[in-house]
């Protein structure tokens, strides 16, 4: 639902241009919080961006989703990045580089 939320109605253009997912997502078992992890496409700066822009959308994103959900207390986001996708390609790399000296296909 917060993807879904993000596509349609935040039009900032740090968000709406950029490429990235959403990779996971932990609530405070008090329901007060929700961390969401997120995976953006590109460079740094765009990284940067991406989470300053979503950022910005909290607040925004906190009260449509108290609309959508329909319960008593409704998590509010914070987005953090997430790198596992560029670790788990580094360390893909470092392995077949490995192999490959080894004179294996990995």
């Amino acid at each position: 639902m917060l993807a879904e939320l993000v596509h349609r109605r935040v039009k900032d253009p740090d968000v709406s241009e950029a490429l990235f997912s959403f990779v996971s997502c932990e609530v405070s078992p008090d329901l007060s919080h929700a961390r969401v992890h997120v995976s953006v496409l590109g460079d740094s700066t765009d990284k940067e961006r991406v989470l300053n822009g979503l950022g910005r959308a909290e607040a925004f994103l906190h009260r449509e989703l108290g609309k959508e959900l329909h319960i008593r207390r409704v998590p509010r986001p914070h987005f953090i990045l997430d790198e596992s996708m560029e670790e788990a390609d580094r360390m893909t790399t470092l392995l077949r580089n490995v192999a490959h000296n080894e004179g294996r296909e990995f």
